[in-house]
């Protein structure tokens, strides 16, 4: 913490996400978190559909594992080969009948307008791999760039843990059975009121409102730096 505390401070992305999603037991965490980051890089446009680029990723171009979950490979390939659409053009509905729903022909044709690589919208992703990704987090957020993170689920979580006023600051906190989640980091703050240290990043969640600080928790340095993260990337 001693890097943290020699330029302490906190930064927020610019554009934060248009609305807090609930996924429910649904296993579309990729793609709220990508829909989610395009929503911060792109402030001009309404809210997107995770469950179109979920339903394509999986349906269309036969992505995922047997019990749905997608890659950050596939999720990010669907956006360069068929955009997301406003959520408008297609509902998210997070159960199995709205997983399945085809979207209209006119939810297609409004992703098109926003496949990565075309009309200016292409944005490389740069993995953030190095022995502290909270000290590369921190400088991308300054840059106002979102970054997306998968990593293994505490116990409790979401029902008990994180809480609104209970960061998870411990990697040595008991896993849950094996899950993985993803999730987009919108912030971070390096201390509390008073001076004392926080150091944690802001963890924009897609299991709605009700669940931490409207939709809002803090995971600790400790924890973004240990094992219990598995991969992390920066939007650019």
């Amino acid at each position: 913490m001693a890097a943290v505390g020699a330029m302490a401070g906190s930064a927020t992305l610019p554009v934060l996400p248009r609305r807090t999603v609930n996924q429910g037991s649904t296993q579309c965490c990729v793609s709220c978190a990508l829909g989610a980051a395009m929503e911060a890089l792109h402030g001009d446009w309404d809210a997107l559909s995770p469950m179109f680029h979920y339903h394509v990723t999986r349906f269309v171009r036969g992505r995922g594992d047997a019990q749905g979950h997608l890659s950050f490979e596939d999720g990010f390939e669907t956006l360069t080969t068929h955009g997301i659409c406003r959520e408008a053009d297609h509902a998210s509905v997070f159960d199995d009948r709205g997983i399945a729903a085809r979207p209209s022909s006119a939810a297609f044709a409004d992703a098109a307008s926003r496949v990565v690589g075309l009309n200016g919208l292409f944005f490389p992703v740069e993995e953030i791999a190095s022995t502290s990704r909270a000290a590369d987090i921190r400088t991308h957020i300054r840059s106002g760039h979102p970054v997306v993170i998968l990593f293994n689920l505490p116990m409790g979580y979401p029902k008990t843990f994180p809480t609104a006023s209970d960061d998870w600051i411990d990697p040595g906190t008991p896993p849950a059975s094996g899950s993985s989640h993803c999730v987009l980091i919108v912030g971070f703050n390096d201390l509390r009121g008073g001076g004392s240290v926080r150091g944690a990043v802001q963890v924009f969640d897609s299991q709605g409102t009700n669940a931490f600080d409207k939709g809002l928790w803090w995971m600790g340095y400790r924890v973004l730096d240990s094992s219990v993260v598995l991969r992390a990337y920066a939007l650019i």
